[in-house]
């Protein structure tokens, strides 16, 4: 028998209780999905969930948040997976973002547990849509060897700096010649 496939979302109030109890360590994470066949299920499951057609063609394609620190990203929410990994996280974030950098709709994953605290808090006060974040990356490590991470409210002087190369990357179209 398949299991039930769920696209789990910042949107959904029930879904974020969920949440909460799962990175509080107060609910069992679902099964991990190995089945191929259930596989193509969740992954048509996002395809229809999709909210844009950014998030419909980025499913499947997605940047490791670590890989852009410092970069001010407008956050449009998030879906939440469980991880395979044996340390860290029980489950790991895929957000959708643009960069301000570039203007560039991206989608962004995360396992850091500050993170994905930040974010949950986020969704829950309705403050997430819309908000602009830059990821920090500690300069120390923990006595465990990890750099924590944490969102930061990226400065005026970042964001504005971060929009005028946008622009400038966008060249503007020339005009039609007008008859």
């Amino acid at each position: 028998m398949a299991q039930e496939i769920a696209v789990r979302k910042s949107t959904d109030v029930a879904q974020l209780d969920e949440l909460e109890r799962i990175l509080l360590g107060d609910a069992e994470l679902p099964d991990v999905v190995d089945d191929p066949a259930e596989i193509s299920r969740e992954i048509i499951a996002q395809l229809l969930a999709a909210e844009s057609d950014e998030e419909l063609e980025a499913v499947g394609q997605a940047t490791g948040w670590r890989e852009l620190p410092g970069v001010p990203m407008e956050l449009h929410g998030f879906r939440w997976r469980p991880s395979t990994y044996e340390e860290g996280a029980p489950i790991f974030f895929v957000v959708n973002a643009t960069r301000l950098d570039t203007g560039e709709r991206v989608v962004l994953t995360t396992g850091s547990g500050n993170v994905l605290g930040q974010l949950t808090n986020m969704a829950r006060r309705g403050t997430l849509v819309g908000a602009i974040r830059a990821l920090e990356i500690a300069d120390q490590p923990t006595k465990q060897g990890f750099r924590p991470n944490w969102l930061r409210t990226p400065t005026g002087t970042m964001i504005d700096a971060a929009k005028e190369k946008a622009a400038k990357g966008h060249a503007p179209q020339p005009q039609e010649a007008k008859a």
